[in-house]
């Protein structure tokens, strides 16, 4: 959901606080049972691509073109107050925290001062590499531009993740996509 920009890094936050799995689910809910389209149909998809079939054909409806959706074509991207580089690191949150391994990466942004040891200490406590990258995800995605370069040409400094580098620098970001995530910001 966060590749989709339908919830943000502090959703991810407020769901996570909670220690008991039922109450990250409802803390989920909640917030697609507030945003409704498009956090819904991306919600039922994640359910469908997850094995929960069954749930996903009970959930699944068609929802005409949602106003934000209509309302997003004609507004440019000027007109939402996210910076490019966020939504660009954003919709390719699964791919990074999926792919990469951290180590180096985080050793490089504490040497240009992006990260400080301690958030390297907080990023080494994620129990498995996938919750490791998303501590630094959620770090990167508070930091400002300066921070996503760095990030960036930490990962071409290893040619395994040149490609991923140049995919998120690339990334397509279109006023449908600042207007969901303005929406999520809400």
């Amino acid at each position: 959901m966060m590749t989709h920009l339908v919830i943000s890094a502090d959703d991810r936050r407020d769901i996570e606080h909670y220690p008991r799995q039922d109450d990250q689910n409802k803390a989920l809910l909640d917030i697609v049972i507030k945003r409704r389209e498009p956090a819904y149909s991306v919600f039922v998809d994640g359910l469908r691509n997850y094995g929960y079939e069954d749930i996903a054909n009970d959930l699944k409806c068609d929802f005409s073109p949602s106003q934000t959706s209509a309302s997003a074509k004609t507004k440019g991207l000027s007109v939402w107050n996210f910076p490019l580089y966020k939504v660009r690191l954003q919709k390719n949150y699964l791919k990074v925290i999926t792919d990469i391994q951290h180590e180096n990466i985080v050793d490089h942004l504490i040497s240009k001062e992006v990260l400080s040891v301690d958030d390297g200490k907080k990023i080494e406590s994620g129990k498995t590499p996938q919750e490791k990258n998303r501590n630094l995800m959620d770090m990167l995605l508070r930091k400002n531009e300066q921070g996503f370069n760095e990030f960036l040409k930490a990962l071409r400094k290893d040619s395994i993740y040149a490609d991923l580098a140049e995919q998120i620098e690339k990334t397509e970001v279109t006023s449908t996509d600042m207007a969901t995530l303005h929406k999520c910001s809400k």
